[in-house]
């Protein structure tokens, strides 16, 4: 175990045929969780909207539960460190971001943001912050993947009950901002617009190579977190040791 003490609760928002009954029946049994949500909306809204499955998880099961610090997850998502060595950027009041970068650089190419559809929901995301917030700092993007936050944050931003525009990686930052929360960069992929750190993290679906994550993982300074990691990793070693790319938000 990586990260003794440390609670474990699962959030199911997979299909809802066989497979998916089934891994709602016996999923926490089987990985051992303390808790399992299963959302009440689509695979494809579960999808886009991470952060108001989230926020649903915490009105329904997290509120009840006592924690400082929410990190989420993802089925894909391979962490290869411990918690608190990987969020070590990150302070426990602050929201941790994976590529946390102005819209201005990621572009109006981005498909959150590209008209005409994306640049609809974009503007009356950003409208709704600025009217009911007074948000007026420079908007940001991130990777959604990966992201932490404290107890108070999510409190927060349920209250404000977010509309469904936009997606998480579009409300997470813009929310953070707007709410006052300072917003860190998990480091886990290092430049946006860089083709060869699609190598180690990504969010278009290309499977890191199992090689590069060994290689990674023999270097003392070497990578820790991967995406998306859809293979088996052989004689993946789960010991605890200190690496050059690692931070903390426990």
């Amino acid at each position: 175990m990586l990260n003794p003490g440390v609670g474990v609760h699962g959030i199911f928002g997979g299909a809802m045929g066989y497979r998916g009954a089934a891994f709602r029946m016996a999923g926490r049994r089987l990985l051992q969780l303390d808790t399992m949500y299963i959302s009440r909306h689509s695979s494809e809204w579960n999808w886009k909207n991470g952060d108001l499955v989230l926020l649903d998880w915490f009105r329904d099961v997290g509120h009840r539960l006592s924690f400082d610090v929410v990190h989420l997850l993802e089925w894909d998502l391979l962490l290869a460190e411990r918690l608190d060595r990987l969020y070590a950027a990150v302070p426990p009041e602050a929201v941790g971001l994976t590529a946390y970068t102005p819209i201005s650089v990621i572009g109006e190419h981005w498909r959150w943001v590209a008209r005409p559809d994306g640049a609809r929901e974009w503007n009356a995301l950003l409208a709704y912050a600025r009217d009911r917030l007074g948000y007026d700092g420079t908007p940001h993007g991130c990777i959604g993947v990966g992201p932490c936050c404290p107890r108070s944050f999510l409190r927060d931003y349920a209250a404000v009950d977010p509309p469904d525009l936009g997606n998480d990686e579009l409300r997470f930052p813009l929310f953070a901002e707007a709410l006052g929360y300072p917003v860190v960069d998990t480091g886990f992929r290092r430049r946006w617009h860089d083709p060869d750190e699609d190598r180690y993290f990504n969010a278009s679906a290309r499977p890191i190579d199992p090689r590069t994550v060994a290689i990674e993982l023999a270097k003392p300074d070497g990578r820790r977190a991967f995406h998306p990691v859809r293979n088996s990793i052989p004689d993946l070693a789960w010991e605890s040791r200190p690496s050059g790319r690692a931070g903390n938000a426990s």
